[in-house]
């Protein structure tokens, strides 16, 4: 039986023009492919006007600032967290009284000698001066700053021993000279409670907020090498860092000498109250907001600018010691080392008889100093009311040294000079130089320095004046030694 196959379906042609006798394109599926284009079309049509109106939406609508630390906004409102307690402060008044050069002694002649050989005297003469430009006559002029639009971190309010100010980079500059502790000051328990408000006020910085701590002296002490935010750990390591400095008579002054400037200074021979490297390690971190807090006014030791080096160098050149000071002075030395052995046995007898006298002078002198019996003298720190013991003289004196003979050119000496200190209106200039060069360089805004007189003298706190007027900042006079917090009932 056979079986029949079905029938083949007639595969199915494009369909053709019936004038023209050519295929119509798609042919029957033209009318999808129409369709699909339309929609697609449309579909495009309708993302474009979704995202125009969301991007004008954005646009229209205003910012939340962000700081630079993760994007997380930041507030309008300030931090402000004044002390506790606040000390006595003055509103400023107008004190105009004429500058005085500073009592601190002129620097001692650097002289280097040698018995065999009698060298020149000899200084350091590799820094060159700054050009200064001609002192200002006034302290009226003032450079405009604007230091809330300089970082991008967050402003915080600060009460300064009474000045207010505000800024997002804030530097302390505190006076770390021996006279901050004199007894009418407050002593070693009165820089406590200014230690203990300078930390109140870190305590109260956003931690969006940097800053930075410069204890100075004859050098600079920095908390941290640059600015930090003020979060809650570089806020304990703060609290760390405070209580180190002026903790006892013993314990004063500079105790690292970490800071190193690298931009100009001014040529001096050292100082025992270098404000100018203080406020130099501030604009070197671009603050945009300074306190400085002192007792005085800056004291640096001029040394010789080019045009008097090269007239020392002159006179040195044609200056010789003659052969009848260097006998002099070899006979004085010998006869100097046969004192001073006479001197080390008188003392050792001396302290043989009496040690156990010796002992307690010396005991009881610790006890005054520990008790702060006894005077701050610049420059010589601490020095204890002397103690007298029953039984006990003086100590044997050591002899005194020869003093060594200058070179003489036309049969006068040749000495280094003695250029005494810089005086106010050099060193403000100094500091307006120092700032335009390097705040412009970097096109950064000039800071604001505010500024707090501790029970200085007017002719004194006449510089810290006039240099809060001449950089946008604030002035305040501290009457009182500084108080401490109130103990909690």
């Amino acid at each position: 039986m056979s079986v029949e196959a079905p029938p083949e379906e007639p595969v199915q042609k494009p369909a053709k023009n019936a004038k023209t006798g050519e295929y119509h394109f798609l042919g029957k599926h033209r009318t999808i492919f129409a369709i699909c284009l339309i929609v697609a079309a449309a579909a495009h049509v309708l993302v474009l006007l979704v995202f125009g109106t969301y991007t004008l939406f954005k646009g229209s609508t205003p910012r939340m600032p962000f700081t630079s630390e993760g994007g997380v906004p930041s507030e309008d409102v300030g931090m402000e967290a004044p002390p506790e307690v606040a000390p006595e402060t003055m509103e400023e008044t107008a004190v105009e009284s004429t500058t005085s050069p500073s009592d601190s002694p002129a620097a001692d002649t650097d002289m280097v000698l040698a018995v065999s050989g009698m060298v020149s005297p000899s200084m350091s003469i590799n820094a060159a001066p700054p050009v200064l430009a001609p002192p200002s006559a006034t302290g009226s002029e003032k450079i405009v700053s604007k230091p809330a639009s300089r970082s991008p971190g967050k402003a915080s309010s600060v009460n300064f021993f009474g000045v207010k100010g505000e800024g997002t980079n804030v530097y302390f500059v505190v006076d770390l000279s021996d006279s901050m502790v004199e007894q009418d000051k407050g002593g070693i328990e009165g820089y406590k409670n200014l230690k203990e408000k300078l930390g109140q006020m870190i305590q109260s910085l956003s931690p969006e907020t940097n800053f930075n701590v410069a204890f100075y002296g004859d050098a600079v002490d920095l908390f941290m090498p640059n600015s930090v935010p003020a979060t809650p750990e570089n806020k304990q390591a703060a609290m760390k860092f405070l209580p180190r400095y002026m903790a006892n008579t013993s314990q004063r002054g500079n105790l690292t000498r970490n800071y190193q400037p690298k931009i100009s200074t001014l040529p001096s021979n050292g100082g025992t109250s270098r404000m100018d490297l203080g406020l130099a390690a501030a604009f070197e971190g671009r603050a945009d907001t300074i306190f400085v807090l002192t007792d005085g006014k800056p004291v640096i030791q001029r040394a010789m600018n080019e045009k008097e080096r090269e007239e020392y160098r002159k006179k040195t050149a044609d200056s010789e010691i003659s052969v009848a000071d260097r006998q002099k002075y070899e006979k004085e030395v010998a006869e100097y080392r046969k004192k001073y052995e006479e001197y080390n046995e008188e003392m050792k007898k001396y302290r043989e008889r009496y040690a156990d006298k010796i002992t307690e002078k010396a005991r009881r002198e610790a006890e005054n100093r520990a008790k702060g019996k006894g005077k701050v003298i610049e420059g010589k720190g601490f020095v204890v009311d002397s103690v007298k013991i029953p039984g006990l003289p003086d100590a044997p004196k050591a002899p005194t040294a020869p003093t060594a003979p200058q070179p003489k050119a036309q049969g006068k000496a040749v000495a280094q000079p003695s250029l005494g200190n810089w005086q106010d209106d050099d060193i403000l200039e100094y500091l307006k130089e120092t700032i335009a060069k390097t705040y412009k360089k970097d096109g950064y805004e000039l800071p604001s320095i505010h500024g707090v007189a501790f029970l200085a003298k007017p002719a004194e706190e006449k510089f810290l004046r006039s240099l809060a007027s001449r950089n946008n900042g604030n002035f305040m006079r501290i009457s009182a030694p500084i108080r401490g917090s109130a103990p909690s009932p």
